[in-house]
Parts: structure tokens; C-alpha cells; sequence
């Protein structure tokens, strides 16, 4: 019986990695010039098992944003991925510097 329930526990976080990973979530934002770059780590901890024989889990994950400002002057903030974040610096415009 702890078998099956191990492999479920694997394959549940093995699916919710690859989800955080995925490009999917991403859509284009405004285009304008790149005035600001965030990035934040963040970790989810997942504990499977019971009583003594309890383990956890930690998966973390890159979270990529960055905040353009278009020609009337408006800030836009939105997600990326973390090749978008990497391309474009601060100055560059944007979408443009996707592709470099």
C-alpha cells in the first residue's frame, strides 16, 4: 500500500514542477520601454507519509517580472520567462528585445 501512495506523491509533485516551469502561463505585455526587473525565488514544501514515517518535500521555483513604460508615460509590470528576463536589460525596449 505505501508503494502505490509513493509513486502517486512523486508523480503529483513530479506534475506540479513541471507546471511551474511551463511557458504557458506567460502572455506578451505592453510594449514600451523596460524601466524595472524583478525576480523572486520561491519554495512550497509538501510532506507526504504519516505518523513517524513522515518526509517532506521541497520545490522551488523562479518567478520573473518585469515593468515597462509605454509612450504616455504608464507603468506596465507583467511575467516572464526567465529567457525574456534574461534578454532584455533595463532600457531596452520591449517586445523588441525578446529576440536578441
Amino acid at each position: 500500500m505505501r508503494r502505490p501512495l509513493s509513486a502517486l506523491a512523486a508523480a503529483i509533485t513530479a506534475l506540479f514542477v513541471l507546471t511551474a516551469c511551463g511557458n504557458s502561463g506567460h502572455h506578451q505585455g505592453p510594449a514600451g520601454r523596460v524601466v524595472a526587473k524583478d525576480s523572486d525565488h520561491k519554495c512550497h514544501t509538501s510532506w507526504t507519509g504519516s505518523g513517524k514515517r513522515r518526509h517532506s518535500h521541497q520545490s522551488c521555483h523562479w518567478d520573473y517580472a518585469l515593468t515597462t513604460r509605454d509612450k504616455h508615460g504608464n507603468d506596465h509590470e507583467f511575467d516572464v520567462s526567465s529567457g525574456v528576463y534574461d534578454n532584455c536589460r533595463r532600457g531596452s525596449a520591449y517586445p523588441r528585445c525578446v529576440n536578441r
